[in-house]
């Protein structure tokens, strides 16, 4: 693990809708904006000392979910430091402590997987709904600086509204997942679908996947390894343009290249190697017939993801893809109705009725660019 080169102001200016969109309050975020000059390190003006000031105010007050989500501050945007890795331990235990008070039923497990790097443990969270729940497994997961207690609100907000069992996962390279981040990591993936079938015999397994775990969802579509999938803002390689990966903003180099288990930033050759070893045109599986469905969506300004990997899907059979206008990375500026909007097309593909009310609808159509 490596620390890298990032200014706060930058990360603030590109990252507080992000942190936002978790459950930390506009006003939280511009007092941590407000004090810190510095990204690494753990004495005063630090991003660390600061954040886990606010964090320890918040557990103090009781108020265990948003101490949850402040250390989540914490440690972005990787464990590359001890200080993050204990920011990381903290939220966690504040996360545990404030379940009991969720309004959805949850339940934290680590499940035994075996993939070619050997027979390992990945920790999981499930909600469902209280009362009854659909036929459905939906497991979600955020990409390389959002895991899976940032996506907690998310998470409920699905369970409780699609009545699916969700499950959320920290992606390879992330959190608490053991194994790196390398092009192959479907094969974890695979594993998980395969154990939460057996559990739930019959019922749909789908995936939703945000950023880099947007990658996934196209992947396991693709390989018709899931009855359905989202995609939102996933790099797929379906544009064919070569980048250069060390060029990426806001510190995104480094944060790919922790989770991968480097110990530096590579050579602007290896990381356009390393690059092209995630791209699914070149595995050749976007020529391949037949999969699931796929719904892709991203932003039409994204800053990290050519648009091409999103528009490029809509040639394949069975794939529907929406352009938020005037949007960037994963469509933050219009994520809400994005993300009802994708509710709605799961349940039509999961054997439920199309939702027309205010509940359930596809996005307004003034923002958003149909292709399928």
């Amino acid at each position: 693990m490596f620390t890298f080169d990032v200014g706060t102001d930058a990360i603030f200016e590109e990252r507080s809708r992000q942190f936002t969109a978790w459950g930390i309050p506009p006003a939280l975020v511009d007092r941590a904006r407000g004090r810190i000059r510095v990204m690494w390190g753990t004495g005063p003006g630090t991003w660390v000392a600061e954040w886990g000031l606010l964090a320890r105010e918040a557990e103090a007050d009781g108020d265990l979910l948003r101490a949850a989500q402040l250390w989540g501050a914490t440690r972005f945007p990787a464990l590359a430091a001890p200080e993050r890795v204990a920011a990381h331990h903290e939220q966690l235990r504040c996360y545990l402590d404030a379940a009991p008070r969720f309004p959805v039923g949850f339940r934290r497990r680590a499940v035994p997987l075996r993939t070619p790097e050997g027979e390992h443990e990945l920790p999981v969270h499930e909600f469902t709904r209280r009362g009854r729940r659909r036929p459905g497994v939906l497991v979600m997961s955020g990409g390389v600086d959002t895991w899976k207690i940032e996506i907690h609100r998310m998470a409920v907000a699905t369970a409780r509204t699609t009545g699916l069992k969700v499950v959320t996962i920290d992606m390879a390279g992330t959190g608490e997942n053991p194994l790196p981040l390398t092009p192959h990591s479907d094969l974890q993936l695979h594993a998980l679908i395969a154990l939460l079938r057996e559990e739930n015999p019959g019922e749909p397994a789908l995936w939703f996947g945000l950023s880099f775990g947007g990658h996934w969802a196209v992947k396991l579509a693709l390989q018709g390894a899931v009855d359905a999938a989202v995609d939102i803002g996933g790099p797929t390689g379906a544009a064919d343009v070569r980048t250069d990966p060390l060029s990426l903003p806001y510190g995104m180099a480094g944060i790919v290249g922790n989770a991968m288990g480097l110990d530096g930033l590579p050579s602007a050759q290896e990381a356009s190697d390393l690059l092209d070893g995630y791209s699914l045109r070149r595995q050749g599986l976007l020529a391949a017939e037949g999969g699931a469905p796929l719904l892709a969506a991203n932003g039409d300004r994204d800053q990290y993801v050519p648009l091409g990997d999103t528009t490029e899907l809509a040639a394949r059979e069975g794939s529907t893809v929406w352009i938020v206008r005037d949007a960037t990375h994963c469509a933050t500026e219009r994520f809400r109705p994005l993300l009802v909007g994708s509710w709605g097309w799961l349940r039509a593909r999961t054997g439920g009725s199309r939702l027309t009310g205010s509940a359930l609808r596809l996005p307004s159509r003034r923002f958003v660019t149909v292709h399928d």
